[in-house]
């Protein structure tokens, strides 16, 4: 992956609001988002203000986001589905008037913090590293949904999307976890165990890379990534770099087998799937996929559930300015 490259801003943060899912980690998002306005308060003086929203309902965060006109920075504190709220409502202020995001990781994946080289948060020390934080302009992914009834939305992911397996298997851990509290690694492989079992198929679709002409296919996924891991650190395209401006695609086409599909999975914990003659790799600027069948299909937005029979994916080089970690040399 490129470096981040940046000049540091003479204020790290600016007028800044905290946006905070508080059920996250089954409750400690909202205690730590209200350590940080303390911490942010007390070591950053002058006329900075730091303000607090505890999202209250699904989608809460994406209003809260839409509404930070007149901030430097907004922090989204919880998992990737709070930064991919966040990310979608300040995606809706124009350019010139949009906030840099901050991220405060406190998820259960945790993938664009990984990206980033963001570590969860445990201690003062962590929310430290925002303030050498340098706003970086990074890619966003941009979604063009077709419904079932005809209409259309648009909505944006800042790392991955995905279609089939993979994403019944990141959908599935919100059941998985509520179940059992796991995180990270375990709950995405206990819910990937459950899912190859109970629910393995593949899907039909039609796929267009780069306005081609569409190619039919039996998708056991179809992963397109703007950062590289997804399911708490998988690496499904080990390559893909948020700065270059390119969509990253890897997707798994059947007839396969459960009995090789579980192993292929496994391997792509350390990107070992892309030796697999079933796994294909390739880099685009935009995909149109049209879904096929009468069933629902699995789709996800990292990690937050997508509903749509066509979907027209293109990317948004440089058009979020995020404030990533200094690297050390």
């Amino acid at each position: 992956m490129k470096r981040f490259e940046s000049a540091p801003a003479e204020n790290p943060l600016g007028r800044t609001l905290i946006i905070v899912n508080p059920a996250a980690q089954s409750g400690a998002a909202a205690e730590i988002g209200e350590r940080l306005q303390r911490f942010l308060r007390l070591y950053l003086h002058g006329p900075a203000s730091f303000d607090l929203a505890l999202t209250a309902y699904p989608r809460h965060a994406t209003a809260l986001a839409r509404g930070a006109t007149g901030y430097d920075t907004v922090l989204a504190v919880g998992g990737d589905g709070i930064i991919h709220e966040v990310a979608n409502g300040l995606m809706g202020i124009r350019p010139l008037a949009r906030p840099a995001l901050g991220i405060v990781p406190v998820g259960s994946g945790n993938d664009y913090a990984r990206t980033l080289g963001m570590p969860e948060v445990s201690r003062d020390a962590d929310m430290a590293r925002l303030l050498t934080c340098v706003r970086t302009p990074l890619d966003i992914g941009r979604l063009e949904l077709t419904r079932a009834d005809g209409s259309v939305a648009l909505e944006h992911f800042v790392q991955t999307f995905s279609v089939g397996m993979d994403a019944e298997i990141a959908l599935g851990t919100y059941e998985v976890r509520r179940a059992t509290g796991l995180k990270g690694d375990a709950l995405y492989l206990l819910s990937g165990a459950r899912a190859l079992t109970r629910a393995y198929r593949d899907f039909p679709l039609m796929a267009s890379i780069d306005a081609a002409p569409s190619e039919r296919m039996r998708a056991v996924t179809f992963a397109i990534q703007i950062g590289p891991t997804y399911g708490s650190g998988f690496k499904i395209c080990p390559n893909a770099d948020p700065t270059d401006g390119m969509l990253d695609i890897c997707y798994v086409s059947g007839p396969l087998a459960r009995a090789h599909a579980l192993p292929l999975l496994l391997s792509a914990k350390v990107g070992q799937h892309v030796h697999d003659a079933h796994a294909h790799l390739l880099r685009a600027r935009s995909v149109t996929l049209t879904l096929e069948g009468d069933e629902p299909y699995p789709a996800q937005a990292d990690g937050e559930r997508i509903e749509a029979v066509r979907v027209a994916v293109g990317i948004l080089p440089g058009a979020l300015t995020v404030l990533v970690p200094k690297k050390e040399r």
